[in-house]
């Protein structure tokens, strides 16, 4: 027979655990109720607890996917990145916040999401496993990927006012614009950055629809004060865009693309540091085809000058790890310009 001291402990512990049990039903509740897939992971990062919305997305229940990694639900380039985010997060205790990631499903189809990754600690502080949280963000994603294609159809439009005024400006801006990418590619920039950096080369010169053809086009030597008006192509083309807001430093990029680490370019004689990564990328590409084309004053150069005036001026003029980049590049398309279309012509 159980003792008052007996019977106290275990209504003391059945309390405890009916306690319990309703903390935990209340916290499955809460997860499941959440329109975002939410998961928990252990030190292997095999996954051992997770949501309903996280276990329906993959068509099955959640006691199916306990134990399983994200290589079983993933193409594995895929989900070797995600297993690097997570040990990341076990090794140094930070978390990632908003990463947005482009993920493809078991269904064929792809979606965009933001995921946040923060590291799970016991009472001494140790880190025992992550909790994710992951949110579908596509239909914005579309959205805003609209709003993009309404901007580059206005751009293709320029362009095109562009090209019946001055083909020759409309074709290098063309050209240069696939060198800058390939180098920003190269550099392992983001698809975002890549693509802001397309738009600047694309417009870099557009503020010469404001400089009059007969200077724009003379054969000969400009004079000192046709040439300062040249050069103000890049003052007004700033002075065009700089109104509008953008999620990225295209006006000064373009403001800056005849600036010199050496601070002897223009027009604010900007020197080292000052320069932006985009405007530095900027500069190489249009040097680089603007010495592989003709021009209305001077034949094509060609790719070998427009080589050693890249080495003659790396770290000078140019920025050095990004000419080391494009050189790479050139050297391996066989010193053929590879931002030349068959009706393009270069010299060699």
């Amino acid at each position: 027979m159980k003792t008052k001291k007996t019977k106290r402990k275990d209504k003391f512990y059945k309390e405890l655990e009916e306690k319990f049990a309703f903390e935990r039903e209340l916290f499955q509740n809460l997860l499941d109720n959440l329109p975002d897939a939410v998961y928990f992971k252990d030190r292997k990062n095999r996954l051992i607890r997770v949501n309903r919305f996280y276990a329906e997305g993959f068509s099955m229940t959640p006691e199916e996917i306990l134990g399983k990694t994200d290589f079983h639900f993933f193409p594995r380039e895929q989900a070797q990145k995600m297993f690097e985010d997570d040990t990341y997060v076990l090794t140094t205790g930070n978390p990632i916040i908003g990463k947005i990631e482009r993920t493809l499903l078991p269904n064929g189809t792809n979606n965009c999401v933001t995921t946040t990754k923060i590291p799970i600690k016991n009472k001494r502080g140790e880190i025992t496993g992550t909790m994710g949280i992951t949110r579908d963000i596509t239909a914005y994603d579309q959205i805003e990927r609209t709003r993009l294609d309404m901007v580059m159809s206005s751009l293709k439009v320029l362009d095109r006012v562009l090209e019946i005024r001055d083909p020759y400006t409309f074709g290098h801006t063309r050209r240069v614009s696939i060198i800058a990418e390939k180098i920003a590619q190269d550099i392992g920039w983001d698809e975002n950055k890549i693509l802001s950096l397309k738009m600047s080369a694309e417009l870099h010169d557009i503020g010469k629809i404001l400089i009059p053809l007969e200077i724009l086009n003379k054969p000969g030597k400009l004079s000192e004060l046709e040439f300062k008006l040249i050069q103000e192509h890049v003052k007004k083309c700033y002075d065009m865009l700089k109104p509008h807001s953008f999620p990225f430093p295209l006006p000064e990029t373009i403001y800056q693309h005849h600036e010199r680490l050496d601070g002897k370019g223009y027009p604010r004689g900007l020197a080292g540091e000052k320069i932006i990564p985009e405007a530095r990328i900027l500069a190489i590409a249009d040097v680089l085809e603007a010495m592989t084309f003709h021009r209305p004053y001077r034949a094509a150069l060609g790719i070998k000058k427009a080589v050693q005036e890249l080495k003659d001026n790396a770290g000078l003029k140019y920025d050095q790890d990004m000419v080391k980049i494009t050189l790479k590049i050139i050297n391996e398309n066989n010193f053929r310009p590879f931002w030349m279309n068959n009706e393009d012509g270069a010299a060699f």
